[in-house]
């Protein structure tokens, strides 16, 4: 019987001074990942946080608030409920444009 051995490479944290042991990028699968391939949301400005209870990447707000990263496959594919303490840095509002679809 033969066991392939996952190989593994530390992955610095986005805004964080934190690295955790993460697959290599070039395993990554699907078309985003909270760690190499992140989406251009509007929480990639604050620190990423990995909760190791509930196996999510947050994104500490500047208030201290810990949101689900939108990036995070468990919020995604809804195996995470993204309950959280919530002071509303996480709602991404709507542009005029793109409320009323329009450029003028």
């Amino acid at each position: 019987m033969s066991m392939e051995r996952k190989i593994m490479e530390y992955s610095q944290l986005e805004n964080s001074s934190i690295s955790l042991n993460t697959h290599e990028e070039n395993k990554c699968d699907g078309e985003v990942c909270t760690i190499h391939k992140r989406t251009n949301h509007h929480m990639r400005s604050f620190r990423q946080f990995y909760r190791f209870d509930r196996g999510i990447m947050e994104r500490i707000c500047p208030h201290g608030i810990g949101h689900p990263d939108p990036d995070d496959i468990s919020v995604i594919n809804g195996t995470d409920d993204g309950v959280h303490g919530c002071d509303g840095c996480c709602i991404r509002f709507a542009t005029e444009e793109e409320y009323y679809g329009r450029n003028d």
